[in-house]
C-alpha cells in the first residue's frame, strides 16, 4: 500500500506542504505512478519520521502531541521506588556474583598450575625410566669372554639356576 501526499501527511502528524518539500528536497523518497501522482512507500515514510524526530529536540517533557506529561501520583512513585530498590538488590547481587566469579577464576588458575606441575614431573619420570628400559635393551660389549662364577653355577644333579639376580 503506497501513501500520497496528503495520506502520508496525515500518518505524520505534518502538513502535505511539509511532505512536499522535503520531497522536493530528496530527504523523502517519492516517485510518481502511471497517473502522475506523487506516491510515497510506508517504510520511507516511517524512515524519514524517524530521522525527523531524530534531528528536531523535543522540549522536556513533551510527548508527540505536544502535551506535557502529567504529575506523578504516589501510586506511581512508590512503583517507582520499589523499582529502584529492587535495582539495588540486583546490583548487590551480581558484584558479589563478580566477586565470587574472581575467587572460582583463581582457584582455576592454581589448579592448573598444579596440573601442569604434576604433568612435568610425571613427564621426567616416564623420560627417566625409558632412558633405563633404553639402556637396558642395548647390546653391551662384553670385553671378554662371559665366565659364570661359581655361585652362578648349575647346582648339582637338580639343574637349577641359582644366583643369576644380585639384588
Amino acid at each position: 500500500m503506497m501513501f500520497s501526499p496528503a495520506k502520508a501527511a496525515t500518518k505524520a502528524g505534518v502538513s502535505r506542504k511539509t511532505i512536499m518539500n522535503s520531497v522536493k528536497s530528496l530527504d523523502l523518497p517519492a516517485h510518481r505512478n502511471n497517473q502522475n501522482y506523487w506516491m510515497i512507500r510506508p517504510t520511507d515514510l516511517a524512515n524519514w519520521i524517524r530521522d525527523r524526530e531524530k534531528r528536531s529536540p523535543k522540549a522536556p517533557g513533551e510527548n508527540n502531541s505536544g502535551i506535557p506529561p502529567l504529575a506523578p501520583t504516589p501510586q506511581h512513585e512508590l512503583v517507582t521506588l520499589k523499582a529502584q530498590l529492587e535495582l539495588s538488590f540486583v546490583k548487590q547481587k551480581l558484584e558479589a556474583s563478580e566477586h565470587d566469579n574472581d575467587k572460582l577464576k583463581q582457584e582455576v588458575f592454581e589448579i592448573k598450575a598444579e596440573l601442569k606441575e604434576s604433568r612435568d614431573q610425571m613427564t621426567k619420570v616416564w623420560r627417566e625410566m625409558t632412558d633405563k628400559l633404553v639402556s637396558l635393551a642395548r647390546p653391551h660389549k662384553r670385553r671378554g669372554p662371559f665366565v659364570l662364577a661359581e655361585d652362578m653355577r648349575v647346582d648339582g644333579y637338580n639343574d637349577n639356576i641359582t644366583n643369576l639376580f644380585i639384588n
